[in-house]
């Protein structure tokens, strides 16, 4: 019985260890006594969340700055929203945005390569992109060459997307062009049309994208925030 009692201890223990640190820390950077206590949670259940998440909006100004500058350097880039291209490994500045929570995104803008025009915010590394097909699907297909758009449409023969007998059933009927998820011949490239490119990043390794970790992505949080310009 009495390891009963120590399997529930210990956990207890590192919860009320790690929450009380936290909860210090905060209230000594000013901190309210409310938030402090929202973040002493946090720290016990995720301490990463915290210490490279939340904390780092409470340092002084300086402090962040110098943080996000060593970052940078660590990484091995001028910034830390910087991707490395994984076609050429020249450095792709303003690549990455994070909001409050964390989420990565692609920035709001054409992500290109300097070097050889790679572009993050390719079809292939988009939610809508369907590989190898109009139905294809992520764990089905590994064609990532060309496919169709799940959002846009163009108006093409209906051969063309759908599947033989239904094309045949809707030629029957007089149907021998329909609009249909548009046709993707290169996925490196956009569609000239695409304003609802969704970042998708189970599909990073695709492209061999190197994945921003836990605190890359606080810093990239806290860049944004800020709107510090190294």
């Amino acid at each position: 019985m009495s390891w009963w009692w120590v399997l529930v201890a210990l956990p207890v223990c590192w919860l009320a260890v790690v929450g009380g640190w936290a909860y210090a820390d905060a209230r000594r950077l000013g901190a309210p006594q409310v938030r402090s206590l929202r973040l002493a949670l946090t720290a016990a259940l995720s301490p990463m969340r915290y210490w490279w998440g939340a904390r780092l909006l409470l340092l002084p100004r300086p402090t962040q700055e110098r943080l996000l500058t060593e970052g940078a350097t660590r990484l091995g880039l001028s910034r830390v929203d910087s991707v490395r291209c994984p076609l050429c490994g020249t450095e792709i500045e303003r690549a990455w945005t994070a909001d409050d929570a964390g989420h990565l995104d692609v920035a709001r803008r054409t992500v290109v390569c300097p070097q050889c025009d790679f572009r993050l915010d390719a079809c292939r590394h988009c939610r809508h992109f369907r590989p190898g097909g109009a139905a294809g699907s992520l764990d089905t297909l590994t064609d990532y060459t060309r496919g169709r758009c799940a959002v846009h449409k163009r108006s093409q023969p209906v051969e063309d997307f759908c599947t033989p007998a239904m094309a045949k059933r809707l030629k029957a009927r007089g149907y021998d062009y329909l609009p249909g998820p548009a046709p993707i011949l290169d996925s490196y490239i956009p569609l000239s049309e695409c304003q609802s490119f969704n970042l998708d990043e189970r599909r990073w390794g695709v492209s061999g994208v190197r994945r921003p970790g836990l605190r890359q992505r606080g810093l990239l949080r806290l860049l944004t925030t800020l709107n510090f310009e190294p």
